[in-house]
């Protein structure tokens, strides 16, 4: 039987995070759904605007 590595409470939040704003695009609306007060700790929760940025400047 294959073991299954634990999940944690912050790994779920972050994939939500990263989920809805692939889907939405809007990280306003993550921010809102987190409750968070400050933006910058959205993009920091969501990790996917460093990764869109790096994927722009691949293209340049």
């Amino acid at each position: 039987m294959e073991e299954v590595e634990r999940v944690s409470p912050h790994t779920l939040r972050h994939t939500f995070a990263i989920r809805l704003y692939q889907s939405a695009g809007k990280i306003r609306l993550v921010q809102k759904a987190l409750g968070h007060s400050d933006l910058s700790t959205t993009v920091t929760q969501t990790h996917v605007v460093d990764e869109e940025l790096e994927g722009a400047m691949k293209g340049l």
